[in-house]
């Protein structure tokens, strides 16, 4: 017994210790087990504690049941707590009697201690985890309303709208890097962007509350969209240029008159968008006019001048705007998208409505992907011109 560290002491049935180790004695504060022997459990512990160790000892040798492993809390007069992993048994004699209980109990202080801290700091963590997730959901919704809300009226004379617009919006978490823009310019322009800040997180939704509030201003100013971009350029260059981090954004910007069908655009490093045809057959294809004025990413270089392209659209022709998310998901090989499938899809809808055009291209990617969350995010927005007569 006295070459074992752990406690181990005999009770008899009246709860008075009749031997201890040279551990358990040490533990109890005592130098030697004789000073020990005769007493309770009421003795040795505060009145709280010393009660509950009697009782659970009057029950064993009531009921026979040992207790195995318990935990207990040690309060001792001077104030002091120290924990101890108990094992208490039923002392019988040689016909079986119970004549008094035995038990053994380890000092699990430290690791009792180690553990509540981490009970403590878990439930600290979880506190902050709530208020994340709460401060995230709210700026989710902060992001809800930065997208369009309602679509600007162009109306044709003989009825019917001159532009039909659509967008659709998927976050691969709850808050996203990409954003799209619709307003009105004028009496008869509808300016069109889209945009997508670097990487994902609240990094990249912080940034797209900072292009928001520049769109905002730069819209009501009416710049062609090359000009557009050389002022948007400008300020983000100021804004972003004292992170430690390389941060830059893509975008692109149309804008086009409702009466004459005629389409202006510039491009910032973003993916070209597409423009589907209403010929006989239908087909999609990828906007070269864009393409051929294609400029750096925003923010990258400073003092960047953007050139503007400019085409005419036929009747009913829509245009097909998009982050690189659509074309970039992959399937479980690890095959992306790609232009081609989305070229595919567009080409096969009928009546080149933006709605049906936003709808199919989605859900084929989410088809392709065959997951439950998407890689990256997602933001579509179509337009299709509609002639006054």
């Amino acid at each position: 017994m006295d070459s074992i560290q752990d406690n181990i002491y005999f009770m008899d049935r009246a709860g008075r210790i009749i031997m201890i180790n040279q551990a358990g004695a040490k533990w109890l504060g005592f130098s030697s087990p004789g000073e020990v022997i005769g007493k309770t459990d009421l003795d040795l512990f505060t009145e709280e504690h010393g009660r509950a160790a009697f009782e659970d000892g009057q029950r064993i040798m009531e009921t026979g049941t040992p207790l195995l492993g318990l935990e207990e809390k040690e309060t001792w007069e001077n104030g002091h707590e120290t924990w101890v992993s108990t094992t208490k048994m039923p002392l019988r004699d040689r016909d079986g009697r119970i004549i008094g209980i035995f038990g053994m109990s380890r000092d699990i202080t430290e690791h009792k201690l180690e553990e509540m801290e981490l009970h403590r700091l878990a439930r600290r963590l979880g506190a902050v985890n709530r208020q994340m997730e709460e401060d995230l959901q709210m700026a989710a919704n902060l992001q809800q309303a930065f997208l369009p809300q309602s679509y600007p009226l162009f109306m044709r004379p003989s009825g019917g709208q001159l532009i039909e617009f659509s967008h659709r919006y998927l976050a691969s978490t709850q808050v996203s890097g990409d954003l799209c823009s619709i307003h009105r310019r004028g009496d008869r322009e509808a300016g069109m962007l889209i945009c997508d800040v670097m990487g994902h997180g609240v990094r990249s939704a912080l940034i797209t509350a900072i292009v928001h509030t520049m769109v905002g201003d730069l819209t009501r100013r009416n710049l062609p969209p090359g000009m557009f971009f050389s002022e948007l350029n400008r300020q983000l260059r100021t804004v972003l240029k004292s992170q430690d981090e390389f941060i830059f954004v893509t975008a692109s910007y149309l804008v086009l008159n409702a009466e004459t069908g005629i389409l202006k655009g510039a491009s910032a490093g973003h993916p070209i968008p597409f423009i589907v045809r209403r010929d006989s057959p239908q087909e999609a294809v990828p906007l070269h006019a864009v393409e051929h004025v294609h400029g750096p990413a925003l923010a990258v270089i400073e003092n960047t001048e953007y050139k503007t392209c400019e085409l005419q659209l036929a009747p009913g022709d829509a245009i097909v705007m998009y982050t690189d998310g659509i074309l970039e998901e992959t399937d479980t090989s690890g095959e992306e998208f790609g232009e081609k499938r989305a070229l595919q899809v567009l080409s096969s809808q009928q009546d080149n409505i933006p709605d049906l055009s936003c709808d199919s291209l989605v859900d084929a990617v989410k088809t392709f992907h065959g997951g439950t969350r998407l890689n990256d995010d997602i933001c579509l927005l179509s337009f299709r011109w509609n002639a006054p007569a």
